[in-house]
């Protein structure tokens, strides 16, 4: 028996509180397996969000919640939101990678669930004619699938780094913005959004500096002077006191008191170094050319960011004279082209350059693509639009043969991380736990079935679908066995080693950890370290080392050619753990110092 769309709307409109429900089922359906499922399955990530955690680490011991600390020093890299809100969880859940990263993912669902109401909640947004009143819920329901299941947030809500913070922030800022310009006519409705734009920019602000007050300005003031409301907006509707009073109240104590506390410390390195610099010139060795961004744009959004193009297109943003005489609850589309946009072209303009800078642009992406498919939902039964002609079956065919092609590198990707020689073992396990074949036989499914679609036409309208199943299905059946088995290869040797350097650690003694930069040991091993690239280094600071100050040894951190390095023989060190490729050796200085070259 098959149940046809209609019999499914005349079931939920005898009812209303059915949408409710639904919507309460799909929402808490993502969010937990997007974002909270397996949330601790992977150790700390090396390096940043092993940094990052550790700071707030020592918050929790230290009890100084002003200044932040890594490895025995003060951090101005990154304000401090991010610090407090990891360091809280710690306070209530103790010191668990999961606890570590669920601020992120709370974060990270406070913004699917805003795109959802903003979508269901917020007009008729694109000029669509809706046949029924389902169809603003369905908007919702596609608004908050596209929001939740992409790379880039899926990746950054799972992860305790700064860029979550931000970017949601940021999103929640530029949404209530939104909810307030759109609602006019609603005098009071408009100042309690405006006031939350004020919030969650200064939380933004408090995540990571003023980048975040000055992403959502540039979105808000480009497209107000676009649509000619700018002075409507800004000198007559926006509460400036209530918005700057709420801002300062909330972005200024910490700025002030980290300036106190730390001096010229503080105010150089975070608003010289971290801030200026990083736009004005390339800082570990972070660079890249101007295009760096846009393949970026394509991964984080994919297998949406296919339809981008389309959305943007759709938009016509040309036509400054239509946008200008139409009604705001209709500009959420032209809105979010700004916000894509213009935040790709500030981080482009940027000399450093890194993947995360642009997850900002996501949350405007996502809401692009979600009013397209409401969009073509709605016309599709209707004449054919341009839309449903070659550029979107192109599109959609292009989605097909992305499912395809990942199909056949899912299935051979046992064989293609065989050779890596840090992981010998992971391409045997990959393929002995059958994962490849699952992955793959669901992206085999998801091309197939687009291949279906595109031959029945009254079908596409339901193109997205299929991105959707491959997302969840992918999410319940691979990602868990394949989080603890990825931990196992990549994170596992190196916190065995770090623990054991925990327990068998001196007074004064020393941790020096070669090669790449582990930065996790320092939070596992809970004491500092010195991560070195070159031997020359480490034996400079074996000589200034003062002996009165420190131990006779060393403890050394490494994969097994790190001894060559070092010169050293069998009978030079001891080999007091092992978790492969990584060693803990304990040397003593003087043998050290004497396999050093003359």
């Amino acid at each position: 028996m098959v149940i046809s769309p209609q019999a499914c709307t005349r079931w939920l409109d005898r009812h209303p509180a059915r949408y409710w429900w639904i919507s309460a089922l799909w929402l808490g359906t993502l969010s937990s397996l997007a974002f909270l499922w397996g949330l601790g399955d992977l150790g700390l990530l090396d390096k940043t969000e092993a940094l990052f955690v550790e700071v707030a680490h020592q918050m929790v011991l230290s009890g100084d919640w002003i200044t932040p600390r890594w490895n025995g020093e003060t951090f101005f890299d990154y304000p401090v939101w991010g610090y407090w809100m990891v360091a809280l969880s710690f306070n209530v859940f103790g010191f668990h990678e999961w606890a570590a990263r669920l601020p992120s993912s709370l974060a990270a669902i406070a913004v699917v669930i805003a795109v959802f109401f903003l979508l269901r909640f917020g007009g008729n947004y694109f000029g669509e004619k809706f046949v029924n009143p389902h169809h603003a819920w369905l908007r919702g329901w596609i608004g908050a699938g596209i929001m939740a299941l992409n790379p880039g947030w899926l990746g950054w809500g799972r992860m305790a780094v700064t860029d979550m913070y931000l970017s949601s922030a940021i999103a929640l800022s530029l949404l209530s913005f939104f909810w307030g310009y759109r609602h006019a006519e609603q005098p009071k409705q408009q100042k309690r959004a405006f006031m939350l734009t004020a919030l969650f920019a200064a939380i933004a602000f408090l995540a990571k500096g003023p980048i975040g007050v000055l992403l959502p300005g540039l979105v808000i003031f480009g497209f107000l002077l676009y649509v000619g409301q700018f002075k409507a907006v800004v000198f007559r509707e926006t509460p400036w006191l209530r918005m700057i009073g709420i801002f300062t109240v909330i972005a200024a104590p910490w700025y002030l008191l980290a300036a106190q506390v730390n001096g010229m410390e503080f105010l150089g390195t975070f608003f010289g170094f971290s801030n200026f610099q990083r736009f004005t010139s390339v800082i570990y060795r972070h660079a890249g050319p101007w295009y760096f961004y846009l393949p970026w744009c394509f991964m984080l959004l994919l297998p949406w960011s296919l339809f981008l193009p389309l959305a943007l297109a759709r938009l016509q943003i040309w036509r400054r004279k239509a946008w200008v005489t139409s009604p705001r609850e209709q500009q959420l589309g032209l809105f979010c082209g700004f916000w894509v946009i213009l935040i790709l072209l500030f981080f482009s303009s940027a000399a450093t350059k890194l993947a995360g800078y642009i997850l900002p642009l996501v949350p405007g992406g996502a809401i692009l693509v979600s009013l397209l498919a409401a969009e073509l939902w709605v016309t599709a039964p209707q004449k054919p639009s341009p839309l449903h002609r070659w550029p979107f079956l192109g599109t959609w065919g292009l989605n097909g043969l992305l499912l395809a092609v990942m199909a056949i590198a899912a299935y051979l990707s046992p064989q293609l991380v065989a050779n890596d020689p840090a992981t010998p073992e992971f391409g045997s396990l990959l393929r002995a736990s059958g994962l490849p074949i699952i992955f793959s036989a669901i992206l085999a499914l998801g091309a197939i079935a687009v291949a279906v679609l595109l031959g029945k036409p009254p079908w596409r309208k339901g193109w997205w679908i299929v991105n959707v199943a491959a997302y969840l299905l992918v999410l319940i059946l691979v990602i868990p066995p394949l989080a603890p088995l990825l931990d196992s290869q990549i994170q596992q040797p190196s916190r065995l080693v770090a623990i054991a350097a925990k327990d068998l650690i001196q007074p004064g003694e020393p941790i020096f950890v070669m090669g790449y930069k582990r930065y996790s040991v320092v939070y596992y091993s809970q004491h500092p370290a010195v991560f070195l690239d070159d031997v020359h280094y480490a034996w400079e600071i074996v000589e200034q080392q003062d002996p009165n100050q420190s131990s006779d040894t060393v403890l050394l951190i490494g994969e097994k050619r790190t001894l060559d390095r070092f010169n050293l023989q069998p009978s030079d060190y001891q080999d007091l753990s092992t978790a492969f490729p990584y060693h803990l050796w304990r040397v003593d200085k003087q043998t050290l110092l004497q396999r050093k070259p003359a």
